[in-house]
């Protein structure tokens, strides 16, 4: 990697620019301030060498190609390698994480010299003390004896409520999670640090075309940590679908929903709308489209400002399961250790006996007659390939929910990142393409995410679109996707992704997404509308609007960003596992994360990975209540 090469490109995304007569001080300060000027060439060049072997790659292709280019000659330049198949994964790779760290790296007073300009106030709340928030999970040492009679990899919304479980059955339960245990204390209120310490791959993990960008939480706590707090039922027909793929105990899945509902407090009655989505609901009801208020996994009278959810929750307010499943997990016994990377589950004679794990750089060996993978839908199916289980189908079946965002400009002071996330929700086009279609809800707007995703034509024009964020409301929509992709094991040992958007169905379901959303918008009163599109199509007021819907009903998949919160199915019922969750090809090894899932659940997918965890601790409990079964 050539540093004068990545300089100049830093430098070309944000370049310095002159302030205009109508800029007042804070705008000069942002206009007049290049990338390096913060040091970003630099913390790229340290980041990039810490990402996957095949995203550095892809990086040097795109680096390679811009070798020699003069300074005048740059920004076309870049824009061709962002039209261009082979550079473009590299390009928008590297362009996204040089504007998420330009807008959102701190300096030592943890302040960003761009914010006074944005209007965002970075960190509200002070970071809490140790005596405010201590740690109440019991853990071990890696030394410690790690025996048990079951031990789960994982400690999100699978993990923790099979830890929970198994437990509370009398089991001797280990828990062993890949990431740290930070709560309150150790989760500040910045993108910058929060995202590398608690998110998998330390943020975006990119499939190999860079189609789609996947987000996925790897700390105590898993997703349910860091996700934004949207508590829905899985759907009736998606429920059928499950039995129809072999999936057994689902007579009483109804009952495990209602308990993890009950356990993690999802109530709508906590629910405070922000700007977002009031704007949203003004969208919904111009458009005479039904919707709800989302019931949230809230502390009781918990209304105030949650800060920044993505992040993690300083306030205690979310009921994670750190702060619930794995808190009952451990008040009845469980162990739970920490920065424990499973390597490979380990098998005799057909049967599970436990795992081989990096604690730190220490290896260490735990042993269990039941070993529970709960990992998430990218980790999981890449630790059975690395053990060489699960058979011919691990892997595939991949489902990501594929989102799309649009932007909408408005008169009013929205300042998007502020308060509850997501509070209202429309099920209006869940059906869209039978048993396909999306959901539409208010969009997460943290800054860096907004501002590394919002499409580059120029460095200037980039930099005043964020002058106005203050002033854009966003709204997504992410699909029941009907194709899908695939998981392979990389050679860093992580997850390697593979998808597409190529399906047919999942084609129809964008366009008529991309469609109903700069509906809403307009609906609501917006000024303007763009996207994530790489192609940035717009419509201002005054253009014609009946145009700019039949660009969107066109999209085809190169025109197309995708990203993922939700992954399924890559250990999939029917496929990889059986009914009850457990291995086909080896006994005691089970699966009880959304990896098991055989179709997407298509909405929020925490209460349905919860009680489907709940159902497979049950199945679990029987087996061991039964020997020889």
């Amino acid at each position: 990697m050539n540093p004068t090469t990545l300089k100049a490109v830093c430098d070309t995304l944000i370049p310095r620019v002159p302030a205009g007569d109508g800029d007042n001080a804070d705008a000069a300060t942002l206009l007049g301030l290049s990338a390096s000027d913060l040091g970003i060439d630099a913390i790229a060049a340290a980041v990039i060498p810490m990402l996957a072997p095949h995203v550095q790659q892809k990086i040097a292709i795109t680096l390679d190609s811009l070798s020699g280019v003069t300074e005048d000659e740059l920004p076309r330049r870049w824009k061709q390698a962002l039209d261009d198949p082979d550079t473009y994964p590299g390009a928008i790779i590297l362009q996204s994480t040089v504007l998420a760290m330009f807008y959102t790296g701190p300096d030592a007073e943890a302040r960003n010299p761009t914010w006074p300009a944005i209007g965002y106030p970075g960190p509200l709340l002070p970071t809490p003390a140790e005596t405010e928030f201590p740690k109440t999970l019991r853990t071990v040492e890696p030394g410690d004896d790690l025996t048990a009679d079951a031990i789960v990899i994982g400690s999100g919304a699978g993990g923790g409520v099979a830890a929970a479980r198994l437990s509370e059955a009398g089991l001797r339960v280990l828990v062993l999670e890949k990431g740290s245990y930070r709560n309150e204390p150790d989760l500040p209120q910045l993108e910058a640090l929060s995202f590398p310490n608690l998110y998998l791959g330390g943020g975006f993990l990119w499939s190999t075309s860079a189609s789609v960008g996947l987000l996925a939480g790897s700390t105590v706590g898993g997703g349910t940590t860091v996700n934004s707090m949207a508590c829905l039922p899985t759907p009736d027909y998606v429920v059928d679908e499950w039995r129809a793929r072999g999936m057994q105990g689902l007579d009483e899945y109804g009952e495990h929903v209602r308990a993890v509902m009950q356990r993690i407090n999802a109530t709508p009655a906590n629910t405070v709308h922000n700007e977002v989505n009031k704007i949203l609901i003004r969208g919904f009801e111009a458009a005479g489209h039904a919707w709800q208020t989302l019931a949230r996994n809230a502390r009781d009278d918990e209304s105030r400002y949650c800060g920044e959810c993505n992040a993690g929750c300083l306030t205690g307010c979310k009921q994670s399961t750190m702060k619930t499943f794995l808190q009952d997990a451990s008040d009845t016994g469980a162990r739970l250790l920490p920065n424990c990377d499973v390597r490979r589950i380990l098998v005799e004679e057909g049967r599970a006996t436990g795992v081989r794990a990096m604690a730190g750089d220490r290896e260490v060996v735990a042993h269990a007659p039941i070993v529970v993978l709960a990992a998430g839908a990218l980790a999981s199916p890449a630790l059975l390939l690395a053990s060489g289980l699960g058979g011919p189908a691990v892997g595939h079946n991949l489902h990501v929910h594929p989102s799309y965002f649009m932007s909408g400009v408005f008169d009013e002071d929205v300042k998007g990142w502020a308060g509850q996330i997501l509070t209202s929700v429309s099920h209006d086009f869940d059906h869209v393409a039978g048993d396909h279609g999306f959901v539409v809800e208010a969009a997460p707007m943290g800054l860096g995410f907004w501002t590394a995703l919002t499409p580059w034509q120029d460095g200037e024009a980039h930099k005043r679109e964020q002058l106005r964020l203050r002033h854009v409301s966003g709204v997504w929509g992410f699909a029941r996707d009907h194709g899908s992709g695939r998981v392979e094991l990389g050679p860093d040992g992580m997850p390697l992704i593979r998808w597409d958007l190529t399906d047919e169905v999942d084609l129809e379901v964008v366009r008529r997404c991309h469609v109903e959303l700069a509906r809403l918008l307009r609906g609501a009163g917006a000024r303007e509308i763009f996207t994530f599109l790489p192609g940035d199509p717009r419509w201002r007021e005054g253009e014609d609007f009946e145009a700019f819907l039949t660009v969107l009903s066109k999209l085809d998949g190169p025109d197309v960003l995708t990203l993922s919160a939700h992954q399924s199915g890559t250990c999939a019922t029917g496929t990889v596992v059986d009914g009850e969750g457990q291995l086909f090809d080896v006994k005691g090894v089970y699966v009880a994360d959304a990896s098991a899932l055989p179709t997407a659940p298509g909405v929020n997918p925490m209460v349905s990975i919860e009680a489907y965890a709940a159902k497979t601790a049950a199945h679990i409990v029987a087996a061991v209540r039964t020997p020889g079964r």
